[in-house]
């Protein structure tokens, strides 16, 4: 071949090559700070000096980041200039889809929050539910109160484990590896609760802070509710959670069955509900799994779980937030229920009012969470369509379009969270008109501290379902570790507030811990939600 026919074919493959090798210093290193720290990722990449000159036609690896680098700076240049480029390209589906999306999943989120609401209707319809009622003295409400509280920040690790765990393997379509994850943590969750309760009732013996039967009473409650809330968690992460209300409803009308046919006593109607819900929704997953596993003959491929070690580095941030996170929902009840006055009987007291407080702030916080259904769902549908579109060219444009997703969710949030309160506390405060017939509506207004309660917990929940709103888009990008730390900083704040609002000023303070601690929640992921939704494209290929 003629030495000039050589070259001319030669060089369209240099270059295309120095285009290959411009591409992959960017994914590298984005935007470069300077031609020397281009220079240096080209030999990173194995390219000698005889490689630039003979491969790419430049004299050096040095000349050839010089053009790389030039390369790259145009592009950024063009993609920052352009400031009219639309980033409506990155939109899929118009306004009907995204009303759509939202009644969809908006219904999803407050099916999940159904079992809690079927609770409150039940307390007010049959004055029962599964771990409540309205004749319950203090010591009563104490007893179930504690542990109820125990229950959740014991298996909160195990919850986030699980969600992470089988969610992960369900996504895979692996229902073979979910069960058998499922199984796994169940062996070490379970007999942890029976083994707390244990400790518990040790302890309590060594240093009585209650009678022997109150604490008994207590420890029946925290287990049984702690193997409600195991099995619930599965159903959840399968999205199954139709069935765990379904589950609770059956358990309550078998409390309302033993209290007023069989004359079982609250009590034991209560235990038999709570395990009836347990049973209920544990044979429904079991059977599900099964269904699932046949279905796709996964059965027949032999497949593990990976060792201890790794199971344990890739879900230990999300069993410190679980744990962390219950701890913080309760943590204001606990300084309130610890402070008097007058001086609690024991080293926690019930305290009505405070709690009639909270439970009208927590419906608020039930019809606002399911939004945060939409928001996730929304981000994960919108992820891969605009991921399949953003060349090297336009990811800017990719991550201004998500930034600009988000800001959406935050108004979003806002105006469901504020007509959310105003629903909660007129809806609540209509049943006025009831309080001359209904002796116990009369005794939910009687308190000024309910109203006071009600309102800071208000502000407060909205701050944390703002840090809960962030947290999603970093757990469905697998970084626990962003919510993690924000969680136990956070928590400790509402302990070291709580503690000295309710001991200072009153017990009805507390609550200013929770607004604390959530806003410190919502500041610190806040800035992580500002720097993750800036680089959305390395967080999003870094994921996996």
């Amino acid at each position: 071949m003629p030495e000039h026919d050589q070259i001319q074919l030669e060089r369209p493959a240099k270059a295309e090559a120095v285009q290959d090798i411009t591409e992959r210093v960017y994914e590298l290193i984005g935007n470069p700070i300077s031609k020397w720290a281009v220079a240096a990722t080209i030999e990173s990449l194995g390219v000698r000096n005889v490689d630039a000159k003979t491969d790419y036609g430049y004299d050096s690896v040095f000349d050839l980041g010089n053009e790389v680098y030039n390369r790259i700076k145009k592009k950024e240049k063009e993609a920052a200039g352009d400031a009219t480029e639309d980033v409506d390209e990155f939109k899929f589906g118009g306004i009907g889809r995204t009303l759509k999306l939202f009644a969809k999943h908006y219904t999803a989120g407050m099916v999940f929050s159904m079992p809690m609401l079927s609770q409150i209707i039940a307390i007010i319809v049959f004055e029962y539910a599964l771990w409540a009622w309205f004749d319950f003295n203090e010591a009563q409400a104490t007893v179930v109160a504690l542990g109820t509280m125990v229950s959740f920040i014991l298996t909160g690790g195990f919850i986030q484990t699980l969600g992470r765990l089988v969610s992960k393997y369900k996504g895979e379509g692996n229902y073979y590896l979910a069960a058998k994850a499922t199984i796994a943590v169940m062996k070490i969750g379970i007999p942890f609760v029976f083994i707390a309760a244990l400790a518990i009732f040790g302890i309590n013996l060594i240093l009585p802070f209650y009678p022997q039967q109150l604490i008994i009473l207590s420890m029946i409650y925290m287990v049984l509710i702690s193997l409600l809330l195991l099995s619930a968690s599965v159903l959840f992460a399968t999205e199954q959670r139709f069935m765990i209300l379904m589950g609770i409803v059956s358990g309550t009308i078998f409390v309302i069955f033993g209290m007023d046919f069989a004359g079982l006593g609250i009590y034991l109607s209560q235990w038999l509900g709570i395990l009836t819900a347990t049973v209920i929704i544990s044979a429904y997953a079991y059977i599900y799994y099964k269904l699932k596993i046949r279905a796709l003959r996964q059965e027949l491929f032999k497949q593990s779980l990976p060792e201890g070690e790794v199971s344990y580095y890739n879900t230990y941030r999300y069993f410190v937030y679980g744990f962390c996170y219950f701890t913080f929902l309760f943590m204001d009840r606990l300084m309130a229920w610890s402070a008097g006055p007058p001086p609690p009987e024991y080293i926690i007291w019930f305290n009505t009012p405070y709690e009639l407080g909270m439970d009208w702030a927590l419906i608020s916080l039930v019809i606002t969470i399911a939004m945060l259904e939409y928001s996730v769902h929304s981000f994960s549908l919108n992820l891969i369509p605009a991921q399949k579109k953003a060349v090297i060219s336009k990811l800017k444009l990719f991550n201004r379009f998500f930034r600009r997703f988000y800001i959406k969710q935050i108004l979003l949030l806002l105006v469901v969270g504020g007509i959310s309160i105003l629903i909660t506390y007129y809806g609540v405060l209509s049943l006025r008109i009831f309080e001359n017939e209904v002796p116990e509506i009369s005794d939910f207004f009687a308190n000024p501290m309910t109203f006071k309660v009600f309102w800071l917990a208000s502000i407060g929940y909205l701050f944390l379902i703002y840090g809960l709103l962030n947290s999603l888009f970093f757990f469905t990008l697998n970084r626990p570790e962003m919510v993690m730390y924000a969680m136990i900083g956070s928590l400790f704040v509402n302990f070291i507030t709580g503690f000295l609002c309710s001991r200072i000023f009153g017990l009805e303070y507390a609550v200013i811990g929770l607004i604390a601690g959530s806003l410190v929640f919502s500041i610190s992921t806040g800035i992580l939600a500002k720097r993750f939704f800036k680089h959305l494209d390395y967080f999003y290929y870094s994921a996996y």
